[in-house]
């Protein structure tokens, strides 16, 4: 299944809709490490973006499977996030299409909505908490070995990311709900 049939049945699966751009390219890069896919992420300002998520979900909309309405989130804080918030909700027309592709890709549709309930069972983190915890499994999987909270801290720097020990532990707390990370003592 393409990224399209795939993002469209995480919509699905998160109840159809995802608030926030930076939320959805999180929820993305969980789903597809959960799954085992690959949707071209790498680094980028907010944590690990991907250009093919993001068209994916321009051709949804374009499509008249997803309508998307924009919320002010107030103005930029200082860690630099989004001062307006894009809201994406499955339409009638996106919710029978994903109703199709549940059918037709059983497997596909098991695997997505298993790691979007883990997702969902884990915190319900804003979207910059998500975000954060994007970074420090970016980073610790670039690593390839555990790593210190201040080891992370220093990595997050040379990207151009700014977060703090606190930030990391509550990142490594969400990334243990979601089997993805473990303390070490």
């Amino acid at each position: 299944m393409d990224t399209a049939g795939v993002l469209l049945l995480a919509y699905e699966a998160f109840g159809g809709e995802v608030q926030g751009k930076t939320k959805l390219q999180k929820k993305l890069y969980f789903l597809g490490i959960m799954m085992g896919r690959e949707f071209g992420f790498g680094p980028h300002y907010y944590g690990p973006y991907s250009a093919e998520v993001a068209s994916a979900n321009s051709m949804l909309k374009s499509m008249g499977y997803l309508s998307e309405s924009v919320a002010s989130a107030g103005s930029y804080n200082a860690a630099g996030f989004e001062i307006a918030r894009h809201d994406f909700r499955l339409t009638e027309d996106g919710r029978a299409v994903a109703c199709h592709k549940r059918k037709r890709f059983p497997g596909e549709w098991e695997k997505i909505e298993r790691a979007a309930g883990i997702l969902k069972s884990a915190d319900d983190l804003s979207y910059m908490e998500i975000s954060i915890a994007a970074k420090a499994y970016f980073l610790l999987n670039h690593k390839g070995e555990p790593a210190r909270v201040d080891e992370v801290v220093r990595m997050a720097r040379q990207f151009g990311w700014s977060v703090t020990e606190d930030d990391i532990i509550k990142a490594v707390g969400f990334l243990e709900q979601l089997n993805l990370a473990k303390r070490t003592s």
